[in-house]
């Protein structure tokens, strides 16, 4: 029997939905995902910002920090106003939540502080033997752990205006941007740029 042409959604983990969501509201363009194989790609139209390199910089840097080291490729075109992106799809599947927790007002000074090029930012790792205090950073979420020994963590939570999903694998940081907003980095990139003060 013949598989359904679109079989390879079923590879996409929460995590791509919303990076697709994010492309989609930082450039005000659709964002469609498409299939590659062993891989998704997608074209990040920056049309309504060509003339604002500083935005195209900032939507390539939201793009890497949120695939990491599954980024295969990505790179302008700006004939075509647009951010080619290729990522590899995950190995891990995350099912079964296990664990949630209340609403709260979010308590960004449970994070602590790193420094950047002397720029100071607050930020905390996603540890599960740091639950709590990610969970008081934020002010919501709940954490995904896959029912296997050595099993992976994925931590869920509400970003800006709470409809949106944010998604940060364990060993990530999520970086406090402004109130109710943050940034997931991977840990690779973080640690390279940042150093705790």
């Amino acid at each position: 029997m013949m598989e359904h042409k679109d079989y390879w959604k079923q590879k996409l983990t929460p995590f791509d939905a919303e990076l697709a969501i994010m492309v989609e509201s930082v450039t005000g363009k659709p964002c469609e995902l498409k299939n590659g194989g062993d891989n998704f790609f997608f074209e990040a139209d920056y049309g309504n910002h060509a003339n604002e390199p500083d935005y195209i910089l900032a939507i390539w840097d939201a793009i890497e920090g949120r695939t990491g080291k599954r980024l295969l490729e990505i790179k302008d075109e700006p004939e075509r106003h647009a951010l080619f992106v290729r990522v590899k799809f995950s190995d891990t599947q995350y099912p079964g939540i296990i664990r949630a927790t209340r609403d709260q007002s979010p308590q960004e000074t449970f994070g602590k502080i790193y420094c950047h090029k002397l720029v100071e930012i607050r930020a905390i790792q996603v540890e599960r033997d740091n639950a709590e205090s990610v969970l008081q950073f934020v002010g919501n979420g709940e954490w995904e752990i896959e029912r296997r020994p050595g099993g992976k963590a994925m931590f869920h939570f509400r970003n800006a205006a709470g409809s949106v999903y944010a998604h940060a694998p364990e060993h990530s940081y999520i970086v406090y941007v402004a109130p109710e907003r943050f940034e997931i980095v991977d840990k690779e990139t973080f640690e390279k740029e940042y150093e705790l003060r």
